[in-house]
C-alpha cells in the first residue's frame, strides 16, 4: 500500500508543473474573460462596474464589429481550404519519395514553421514591397505587372493569404505526412493489382484512411483562421482602410485600451464560435478508420 501511495504521489509531482500551466496559462484567464465581460473594467484604478450583457449588446451594435466579422470569415473561408489542398497534395508527394532528396525536401518544406510569425510578417512585408520589394523585382525583370500587395485595399486581404500559406502549410503536411506513412503499402498494392490509377488510389485509400488526421488539421486551421493576428498585424497593422482589419486586430487595436470589458465581450464570443465551429466539424466529418 506504501509502495504504491509513493508511485501515486511521485506521478502527481511529474504531472503538477503541466497542472500549474494550464491552470495560470489558460483556465485562469478563461474565467477572467467570462468575468471581466459581464463588467465595466477600469484598469487604472482596479474597479469592476457589473452591467450584464450591456458590453455583448453593444458590441454587436458597432459597424466595425460587423465588418471585422465579414473580413475574418473572408479570411478563414479562402485560407482554410487552401491550405487544406496545398497541405495534402505537398504531404502526399513527400511520404512517396525516398532516401536522401525526400528527407532534405521534407526539411526544406518544415522550416518556415518554426519562424516565429511575426518575424514572417515583417520579412514578407518587405519581399512584397511595392517599390523596393524582391517579388515585384522579379515580376519586373520578366515583364509581369507589379501588384501594390499589401499596400491597395483590393489585394492586402489576398497577399496575407500568401503569407499565411507559407507560414502554416508546414505543420499540416508534416501531421498529413504522418497518417499517409502509416497507411499499409499492401492495400496499394492490392488495388494495383485490380488495376486503380494513382488518383483512384488516392481518393478511395489515402484520403479515407488519414481522415482523423484531416479533421485535426482542419480544426486547428479554422481556429487559427479565426485568431489570426501577427502575420497580418506587423505586415499591415489592419491596413489599408482596415482592409485585413480581423476580429483579432479589431480587439487589439480598437477595444483593449479603450474598452477592456467589451473586448472581454469579444473574446468570449470568439471562444463560443470557434468551439462550435470545431465541435459541428468533428461531429460531420469524424469517420471510424479501419486499417
Amino acid at each position: 500500500m506504501k509502495t504504491k501511495n509513493k508511485y501515486s504521489l511521485a506521478g502527481f509531482l511529474f504531472v503538477l508543473p503541466s497542472l500549474l500551466y494550464f491552470l495560470f496559462v489558460f483556465l485562469y484567464p478563461l474565467i477572467l474573460s467570462f468575468v471581466n465581460s459581464l463588467c465595466r473594467v477600469n484598469l487604472l484604478l482596479g474597479t469592476k462596474d457589473y452591467l450584464g450583457f450591456s458590453n455583448f449588446r453593444n458590441l454587436l451594435s458597432r459597424d466595425y464589429f460587423w465588418d471585422s466579422l465579414c473580413i475574418t470569415l473572408k479570411f478563414a473561408v479562402m485560407s482554410v481550404p487552401m491550405l487544406m489542398v496545398v497541405d495534402l497534395f505537398v504531404a502526399d508527394k513527400l511520404a512517396s519519395m525516398k532516401g536522401r532528396c525526400g528527407k532534405i525536401l521534407t526539411t526544406i518544406s518544415f522550416l518556415p514553421f518554426i519562424v516565429s510569425m511575426a518575424a514572417a510578417g515583417m520579412v514578407w512585408d518587405w519581399i512584397l514591397d511595392p517599390s523596393l520589394g524582391l517579388m515585384n523585382a522579379l515580376l519586373g525583370a520578366v515583364g509581369l505587372p507589379q501588384p501594390l500587395w499589401l499596400r491597395s485595399p483590393e489585394s492586402a486581404l489576398y497577399s496575407t493569404l500568401l503569407i499565411t500559406l507559407w507560414i502554416r502549410a508546414p505543420f499540416g503536411i508534416m501531421i498529413l505526412m504522418g497518417g499517409i506513412q502509416n497507411v499499409s503499402q499492401d492495400l496499394y498494392e492490392a488495388a494495383s493489382l485490380d488495376g486503380a490509377t494513382p488518383i483512384q488510389k488516392f481518393f478511395r485509400i489515402t484520403v479515407p484512411l488519414i481522415n482523423p488526421q484531416l479533421i485535426m488539421v482542419l480544426t486547428l486551421e479554422t481556429i487559427f483562421a479565426f485568431r489570426a493576428f501577427d502575420q497580418i498585424y506587423t505586415s499591415t497593422g489592419g491596413g489599408p482602410a482596415g482592409a485585413t482589419r480581423t476580429l483579432m486586430i479589431y480587439l487589439v487595436k480598437d477595444l483593449f485600451n479603450s474598452d477592456y470589458g467589451m473586448a472581454s465581450a469579444l473574446t468570449v464570443m470568439m471562444l463560443i464560435v470557434m468551439f462550435a465551429i470545431s465541435l459541428i466539424e468533428q461531429t460531420l466529418l469524424k469517420k471510424k478508420v479501419e486499417y
